[in-house]
């Protein structure tokens, strides 16, 4: 079915749902954190705070309460490992991105065979693949040349699915649209997809994600006027090799994306070198580098020892403020960046020389996915509790317009301190709301938080 959603920023969202049975999509096993830290922005940023653990207890028998709707930062099965046994029993939750294939998490583990999950793994893949397509189309790697390339190479009128099969059409003079590992792209001139795809998760009564998924397709019309195209050439632009670095996650609060970003980021690389390459580049070269997140010095010293290598293009960071931490100085120099998880609806419009792109849709798109989510599922009066960071209010606010838009009310709009270990004044505010529906937007807080909406009577579930 279709139905039209509008979002925060004016963007007008068509939504398609899609049911497919039996598949498990990307981000199943994702940790209790995900895109954006609370010091900026990101997947959440899941925040830089030690992850916090709650002792699962023993199984019981539980009778069902307030229906509970979970964000990315909590659709995984690590957070059930947190809670008694069918706590979770029927909460759903949301998780960007289109359903990855098996033959692609295969392809993923014969460059990385210890991966526990796949998030963002499409999306880092798309965003190499990208700027060297973007790279053969320019006829040249120089960051500004790739970046007016991205809009025609991903909105042409010869779809493509792989790198091989888009170079030869280039070649040709096609006009060509790339459709990749990650779905439908098609740029807006922000910089933005503007389609995009979603799953809607549910647990199951061992508090593990159900493999049925139902999978949403979106369009977005940004709001907000895109910045030109206006950098300098990078350093490295013209020397015959393709130099590419990561600028991903493998230590600090995100460190559970980094491997399947980078891994994505391998796989493109190998798939391009077997299709013969760049046209008219020599090589490709990798430089790895770790974000970190923004509790730390970690991409400031990581983005300092990777400019020597003179890189055309860096991929990251999977946390929106990580993101932001660097965006003056590598787009200030002239690089593509291009982010394969960032979600903060603000990077749109960034002051970036037009050199900043992501391959993950903005916060804009989930929360209406998920405000949308709890209408259909029939519920009227919602209850919001989220985390007071830049992620938390991008969300609730995107959650709350579909809401109030689409004949509910919101009768609690509540934010905590993640950095809290006390969560009973919030529990208490959203009981006396009488809520039909609850939607935690949380991250490595949430199992102490659910616990505590339990503990009052308002859970999903509870021992009875």
């Amino acid at each position: 079915m279709t139905r039209l959603l509008t979002a925060t920023s004016a963007a007008l969202i068509a939504v398609s749902v899609l049911a497919l049975a039996g598949c498990a999509g990307q981000g199943q096993a994702q940790p209790i954190a995900s895109r954006t830290a609370s010091a900026g922005v990101g997947p959440v940023d899941a925040t830089s705070s030690p992850e916090v653990v709650v002792s699962a207890a023993p199984t019981t028998v539980m009778t069902a309460g307030v229906p509970l709707y979970l964000v990315d930062t909590n659709t995984n099965n690590l957070l059930g490992e947190t809670l008694p046994t069918g706590l979770l029993s029927g909460v759903k939750g949301t998780i960007p991105g289109a359903e990855i294939s098996s033959q692609f998490k295969e392809q993923l583990l014969a460059i990385d065979p210890t991966l526990q999950n796949f998030s963002y793994a499409a999306e880092a893949y798309d965003a190499v693949v990208l700027a060297a397509l973007a790279a053969a189309a320019a006829g040249t790697d120089a960051g500004v040349e790739m970046a007016k390339q991205l809009v025609p190479i991903t909105q042409g009128t010869e779809a493509c699915t792989d790198f091989a099969g888009c170079v030869a059409l280039l070649q040709t003079g096609a006009s060509i649209d790339y459709n990749g590992r990650s779905g439908t792209i098609d740029f807006s001139p922000a910089g933005d997809p503007t389609r995009a795809s979603i799953g809607v998760y549910q647990f199951g009564p061992d508090n593990k994600l159900l493999p049925d998924v139902t999978y949403e397709q979106g369009e977005i019309q940004p709001s907000g006027k895109a910045n030109p195209i206006d950098g300098v050439v990078q350093k490295g632009a013209d020397d015959g090799v393709f130099t590419v670095a990561t600028f991903l996650p493998t230590s600090g609060s995100l460190s559970f994306l980094g491997p399947a970003e980078v891994a994505g980021v391998k796989l493109a690389i190998a798939d391009i070198e077997a299709a013969g390459g760049i046209p008219g580049i020599d090589a490709i070269a990798l430089f790895e580098g770790d974000s970190g997140d923004t509790s730390t010095e970690t991409g400031q010293l990581t983005l300092k020892s990777l400019l020597p290598k003179k890189p055309d293009v860096l991929i990251g960071a999977a946390s929106s403020s990580s993101t932001l931490s660097v965006l003056d100085k590598v787009t200030g120099s002239g690089i593509l960046m291009i982010s394969p998880a960032n979600t903060l609806p603000s990077l749109s419009t960034a002051r970036d020389h037009g050199l900043f792109w992501r391959t993950a849709p903005s916060d804009v798109l989930e929360g209406a996915f998920l405000g949308s989510a709890v209408l259909r599922d029939g519920h009227t009066k919602v209850a919001i509790l989220a985390r007071n960071d830049v992620y938390g209010e991008s969300l609730r606010a995107n959650v709350a317009q579909v809401v109030n838009e689409g004949g509910g009310e919101v009768v609690a709009n509540i934010t905590y301190d993640p950095e809290s270990n006390d969560f009973a004044a919030q529990a208490a505010r959203i009981k006396a709301a009488q809520p039909d529906a609850i939607v935690l937007i949380g991250a490595y807080e949430s199992g102490q938080i659910i616990t505590e909406l339990v503990k009052q009577g308002i859970g999903p579930n509870s021992a009875g």
